[in-house]
């Protein structure tokens, strides 16, 4: 255990036999100051943990723990509990254990967990997991690479950052149910469930990197980014018209991720892979830009219970593998699409949402609302098809197969993803969603509420590109 506290904290009884907590030796000497740096030699140091139960620990300066140069310091498992103001730089965090790698916690409201920042970590197994079987990744991946979670109804736990990070051979990548928060410049691969998992307030989750899931046949199904209903505390939940509780969550930013469900040609397990989508909880002020999902589900960014949203400039597109598409007869039952529906399994109807500038193989929004638009999208057929989806008087209404335009600018492209983009070659894996020269969607787009810089960081022009790549003939 680590602490800035006086150390050894354990419990004795006073003279009426109650439990008290008694500091043991606490020298200057012995322990480590808010503003120290705490450099790793290379080696093992098994499970460590900031903070005792229930004492806090707390800083008025970050403490740093980093690797010294040219070491590689390797922990089995790093929990921090009830304590603020920690950095952790370039540390592998690698074991055989069911255990979370990281875990971010408090003990309530009086014990929380804040100012939390972590760099350039290394999360995985210790072996290469290429040839684990089914049952190897089930008994031996981390469960979760990092962990950060609030208690139920509260803020307890927030402020943490994870950045530049490497997250491979766990089941789930990262759950993120910490208010506050960032997850950005990271990648997550060869895990076995979902990516990231998130339920939480003011969340920033950008520029990430998630793709070769692997098939468990665990019952889970496989997400690159889900929202969650999170830590509901029922006493204080709101309830829908039907009396059931949920979660509202608000101030959620996912933007410029890279979700691509094989790019390795000898994944062991290929399996379906859902997109970025949230099936449960409310969502207020949610915007989903500039993000490229590549896979064979219908769900490639799909939500409901969207209450202020933007959905722009974002590019979904089927890989070509069919995996999961097909029902047990062999017909494709569906193309990765977008779409905003009506109602999450808790939450309330979606109302002022825009769907918008994005590039997929399928279109739908629930605008029974008159604030629901859907407009300068391009939908690309596969096979010469491909769906629209809106409704009239409150009944679906497909617009289907035939090229031209929908609605308020909604293109159907005959000419589907090969000519749209530089090279997209499903059956060598390949997969640059930049636009051609002559793609359609140059100059085709909607500037309102676009974002200012496209997936890779360059500003946007006007005429506004469609999807997440601006064009650019040096790009």
């Amino acid at each position: 255990m680590l602490s800035t506290a006086p150390y050894d904290h354990y419990p004795r009884k006073n003279a009426q036999g109650a439990r008290i907590y008694a500091d043991g030796p606490s020298s200057g000497s012995m322990r480590v100051h808010p503003g120290d740096e705490i450099l790793l030699m290379g080696g093992q140091y098994g499970d460590i943990s900031i903070g005792a139960y229930p004492v806090p620990t707390t800083n008025s300066a970050f403490v740093t723990i980093a690797a010294a140069p040219g070491q590689v310091p390797v922990l089995a498992s790093l929990k921090l509990k009830a304590t603020n103001m920690w950095r952790f730089q370039h540390l592998a965090i690698k074991s055989i254990e069911k255990n979370h790698a990281i875990d971010v916690v408090d003990q309530g409201p009086s014990l929380t967990t804040s100012d939390i920042i972590f760099e350039s970590m290394v999360i995985g197994s210790p072996e290469n997991v290429d040839g684990w079987t089914r049952n190897q990744w089930i008994a031996n991946a981390h469960g979760v690479g990092v962990q950060e979670v609030s208690s139920p109804g509260g803020r307890n736990t927030k402020c943490v950052s994870f950045t530049g990070g490497t997250i491979y051979g766990v089941r789930f990548g990262a759950q993120l149910f910490a208010h506050q928060s960032i997850f950005s410049n990271n990648t997550i691969d060869h895990f076995g469930d979902d990516g990231l998992d998130y339920a939480a307030n003011d969340l920033i989750i950008s520029d990430n990197y998630v793709h070769d899931n692997e098939g468990l046949d665990d019952g889970n199904h496989e997400d690159c980014m889900q929202g969650f209903i999170g830590p509901l505390d029922k006493a204080i939940a709101p309830k829908n018209p039907n009396g059931v509780p949920y979660t509202a969550y608000s101030n959620v930013t996912i933007s410029g991720n890279r979700c691509i469900r094989q790019t390795d040609p000898n994944l062991k397990f290929p399996t379906i892979l859902q997109g970025i989508d949230a099936f449960d909880s409310d969502w207020t002020n949610l915007a989903v830009v500039n993000n490229v999902v590549v896979t064979s589900s219908c769900w490639g960014i799909s939500y409901a219970s969207v209450h202020g949203g933007k959905i722009i400039n974002n590019t979904v597109l089927d890989d070509g593998s069919d995996v999961g598409t097909k029902n047990q007869a062999g017909k494709i039952m569906c193309r990765p699409g977008i779409g905003v529906g009506d109602k999450t399994h808790e939450g309330l109807s979606s109302n002022d949402v825009a769907v918008r500038n994005n590039l997929a193989n399928g279109l739908g929004i629930y605008n029974v609302d008159p604030n629901m638009t859907m407009d300068h999208n391009i939908c690309l057929t596969i096979d010469g098809k491909c769906g629209i989806l809106t409704f009239v008087n409150g009944k679906p209404k497909w617009g289907v197969n035939q090229p031209g335009q929908y609605g308020d600018h909604n293109l159907i492209d005959g000419r589907g993803a090969e000519g749209m983009f530089v090279n997209y070659d499903p059956a060598k894996f390949a997969f640059d969603v930049r636009l051609r020269p002559e793609a359609r969607a140059i100059g085709a787009g909607n500037p309102a509420l676009a974002p200012a810089t496209d997936v890779a960081g360059t500003l946007r022009r006007t005429p506004i590109d469609v999807g997440a790549y601006q064009y650019g003939p040096n790009k």
